[in-house]
């Protein structure tokens, strides 16, 4: 087979994501030719690129590095051009990375002479001089700076040592704009953060840390399918993106998928072992599938690699709660508060305080959060369910679950409450009532399962099975669901 058959071939295997059969045609055709010398220098480059390829979509790094290495260790060597041992080196630091041997990887690259570096050289060089704590790490991020300016995460971290740093006006303007919203975010002013976010992204739509914080603004006041659309769209401008990524894996098991967590988490590790993103998705992966004592060692093995991460602790907040220990998960709200206050924190805190019967601690927050967020139907809710557990407080608390209701009809915090309110309060035809009214709008395992429950007190059984039924054919996994549909089914057959 002619070379650019071949490897065209391998190429369509790889882009069908029949990954072993591409490795498996590379091992057969390309391997033989590599160390053939009647076969030109620019085929055989071209055919390493593609073998090591092949290894590398299937995560097989060392043997991706072991066959570059090879090559370029023979006699071949010799006949390989300056630009060509510079490619190669690349391809060397590419396997590095992927391998998280950062500091292996800086090494190589500083192997290509300063003015032949590309703006892609000097950021990995600046990323890996960081995770390695190298002294020239600020030295190569002002490199990226002048090479492109509006890398804002190369402001940032000379910023943050106290450095000046070659801009032009257009940058400090842009920089000043991040500042601003990320001022606005930690006031919770999310909007207005948005606001600026968008205007700043018309500019630089290419800015994948701009559209992921666009996104996690647009998350914090519940637009959660266009911030899953912006998260995305970051993901796709950059595939090795870490920042946002663990508001990014909270939103996605907040709408309960599974798969999503964990491809996130896979990628992410892959990307980078040492920062916690990665660990924080997978810890919540495993939480989601009932693996709470795994999930919490990641979500430790995270906090021990960024101990400043708010995000690893909100997640093991959210565990905790999980595994029914609000006190614990009150304590890692707290932290990740102190770090970062977000609503997902106040939102932790509010639920770990109530949970634990600490309904003055609740309320504390609750009201906090509605005085930041007054036209939020959620911070609404958060205060209507801390005061519904207070009887003196039930029809303060229906007044303003109803007017969160109002504001957002597919707010599931306030539906929720309203109807464990009106089951309080024997008020069950009322609890039926509103949860159908609300049901096609908020369409989840978790609000058929509530529904479910509410019919099985109202004694209407026959349709609460067939809730319960609904819930398990869109979450399997549903404990809840399956506990419910066997309790209702004892009843109906004794």
């Amino acid at each position: 087979m002619a070379t650019q058959s071949l490897l065209d071939e391998i190429q369509q295997l790889l882009d069908s994501e029949l990954c072993e059969s591409a490795l498996q045609l590379a091992e057969l055709e390309c391997k033989p030719r590599l160390h053939d010398p009647h076969v030109p220098i620019p085929e055989r480059l071209a055919l390493l690129r593609t073998y090591s390829r092949c290894h590398s979509s299937l995560n097989q790094h060392s043997a991706s590095l072991h066959a570059i290495t090879e090559f370029v260790s023979g006699p071949t060597r010799a006949q390989l051009s300056s630009e060509d041992l510079e490619q190669i080196v690349r391809d060397i630091s590419d396997a590095r990375w992927a391998l998280g041997e950062h500091d292996l990887c800086l090494a190589q690259l500083r192997q290509i002479p300063r003015r032949h570096r590309t703006v892609r050289d000097v950021a990995r060089m600046a990323r890996c001089a960081e995770l390695v704590h190298s002294s020239d790490a600020r030295d190569l991020y002002k490199e990226l700076l002048v090479r492109q300016p509006n890398a804002t995460e190369a402001y940032a971290f000379v910023h943050s040592r106290g450095a000046g740093a070659p801009f032009d006006g257009s940058t400090r303007h842009d920089v000043a704009s991040i500042t601003m919203a990320r001022t606005m975010m930690r006031r919770l002013e999310y909007k207005a953060a948005a606001s600026e976010l968008q205007r700043l992204a018309r500019r630089h739509r290419s800015n994948a840390h701009v559209v992921a914080l666009h996104a996690t603004c647009l998350f914090m006041l519940d637009d959660v399918r266009q911030s899953r659309i912006l998260y995305e769209r970051a993901r796709a401008l950059d595939p090795m993106l870490m920042h946002e990524m663990g508001a990014y894996s909270a939103l996605l098991m907040q709408e309960n998928d599974a798969h999503a967590v964990y491809a996130l988490g896979s990628q992410l590790l892959r990307t980078d072992q040492m920062r916690p993103e990665g660990w924080t998705a997978m810890a919540r992966f495993l939480a989601m599938t009932g693996q709470t004592q795994e999930a919490l060692a990641l979500v430790w093995k995270a906090q021990a690699l960024a101990p400043s991460c708010a995000a690893a602790y909100c997640a093991e907040g959210g565990i905790q709660l999980l595994c029914e220990c609000p006190e614990e998960a009150a304590k890692m709200y707290a932290k990740a508060h102190a770090l970062e206050p977000t609503a997902q924190t106040y939102r932790g805190l509010i639920t770990s305080y109530v949970q634990n019967g600490e309904h003055k601690f609740a309320y504390s927050y609750a009201k906090q959060l509605v005085e930041l967020m007054p036209q939020n139907a959620r911070a609404l809710a958060a205060v209507g369910s801390v005061l519904a557990h207070s009887a003196e407080s039930h029809a303060k608390a229906v007044r303003l679950l109803e007017s969160a209701l109002a504001q957002d009809p597919r707010c599931t915090d306030a539906i929720v409450a309203l109807a464990s309110l009106h089951v309080t309060n024997n008020r069950l035809s009322d609890a039926v009532s509103l949860l159908e009214r609300h049901l096609v709008e908020n369409e989840t395992d978790d609000m058929y399962t509530r529904y479910a429950d509410v019919l099985t007190l109202a004694n209407e059984l026959p349709k609460a099975a067939a809730n319960y039924a609904v819930a398990l054919e869109m979450n399997p996994s549903n404990e809840r669901a399956k506990t419910g549909y066997e309790r209702v089914d004892r009843l109906m057959h004794p």
